[in-house]
């Protein structure tokens, strides 16, 4: 692809270990760290909207969610439990990359179904009902994330039960920690992380092994003070196999205040974590067609083309949703500040464009 003209000087940011509390003394810490939370406490934050709130107010507001990419060559999986407050989303998706097609297991339930866990350290957050089942088991001071999906079969889906386990902890692995502004003490976290996977799934009669030497697995660990309406872009990549070894990234475009010193874009490739500055989307073709994600210096150049929809849309009274999350391949170049360039070519992952409203 041809290389993007920019007479911007070379970009960065900096990237430090992460203080005790997402939120001490009611402020909170922004930037970019290297390492966790060993509390993440948001609701502690003070004039998070501009004028004191009860706690139950801020809660209201407080958009939570933790999600997982995981696969290898053969397939790609999403595990999700969104916590909206307007309603509790769960959903996972099975992708067959080689035939194409997928299947979805998915429910909308109220959001006090289940509570989203205050850190990654020692927690648990589960959705359990009726033969559906999403279990998220966090044991960060281990290095391991544990994720089990178990759903019977029903109509047109088949059984579905699946075991994985994230070495958090594997070495190589460096996750990304972000509080980014949406206001002047109002502020999103974010903790996502690239790292080798184990597990088995059972789909119908099949069955899949995933080994950590060819497997891999994402998190999307999120809690953020949203505005009323909520817009952003977002697409993740990621190779694995004996030839690339293990490398992906994270591009995101979202409400944050002054984007070039606070945002969670990133690049993961041979054991290192590279920083990248912010970036914008164009689908000229629409969501159906190719997603064109670019930014000012000169680093990141990607095509995204979607082969599987995944869409939400509801309109209520009090909230709207427009969501579409297709999985897809991409093209391209990511030219990091050190380290040679990486072609994202014959990476998968997906990307999401989405609006809230409430």
């Amino acid at each position: 692809m041809k290389k993007t003209p920019s007479s911007k000087p070379a970009y960065s940011r900096a990237i430090t270990r992460a203080p005790r509390s997402l939120v001490e003394d009611g402020r909170t810490n922004f930037g970019t760290f290297s390492t966790d939370f060993k509390e993440v406490n948001p609701l502690d934050a003070v004039r998070v909207f501009g004028v004191p709130v009860p706690r139950f107010a801020k809660y209201m507001r407080l958009k939570e969610w933790q999600a997982y990419q995981l696969g290898n060559e053969e397939c790609f999986l999403l595990a999700v439990l969104y916590n909206q407050k307007a309603g509790l989303l769960t959903q996972f998706i099975y992708y067959d990359r080689k035939k194409r097609t997928g299947i979805k297991y998915e429910r909308i339930v109220p959001s006090w179904k289940t509570a989203m866990p205050a850190s990654l350290d020692d927690s648990r957050a589960c959705y359990e009902t009726g033969g559906y089942r999403i279990d998220y088991h966090n044991r960060l001071r281990d290095g391991m994330l544990y994720i089990d999906v178990a759903f019977r079969p029903r109509k047109e889906l088949p059984g579905l039960y699946g075991h994985f386990e994230a070495l958090h902890g594997a070495p190589g692995v460096r996750p990304l920690v972000v509080s980014l502004p949406l206001g002047k003490n109002r502020g999103m976290y974010s903790h996502k992380c690239l790292m080798p996977m184990r597990g088995s799934l059972c789909v119908g009669d099949s069955t899949v092994e995933f080994r950590d030497t060819d497997s891999f697995a994402i998190i999307d660990a999120h809690k953020g003070f949203y505005p009323y309406i909520l817009k952003y872009d977002w697409i993740t990549g990621v190779i694995t196999g004996k030839k690339r070894g293990l490398a992906g990234f994270n591009l995101t475009d979202n409400q944050v205040i002054n984007p070039e010193q606070y945002n969670e874009n990133c690049l993961w490739t041979d054991g290192a974590l590279h920083l990248l500055p912010p970036v914008k989307f164009e689908r000229p073709g629409g969501v159906k067609g190719e997603w064109l994600i670019r930014d000012e210096f000169g680093m990141v150049d990607i095509v995204f083309t979607p082969e599987m929809e995944n869409t939400l849309k509801m309109n209520l009274l009090v909230a709207k949703t427009d969501y579409h999350g297709p999985f897809g391949s991409f093209r391209g170049v990511i030219r990091p500040k050190t380290g040679a360039r990486v072609a994202v070519d014959g990476f998968f992952g997906m990307g999401e464009q989405k609006y809230l409203r409430g």
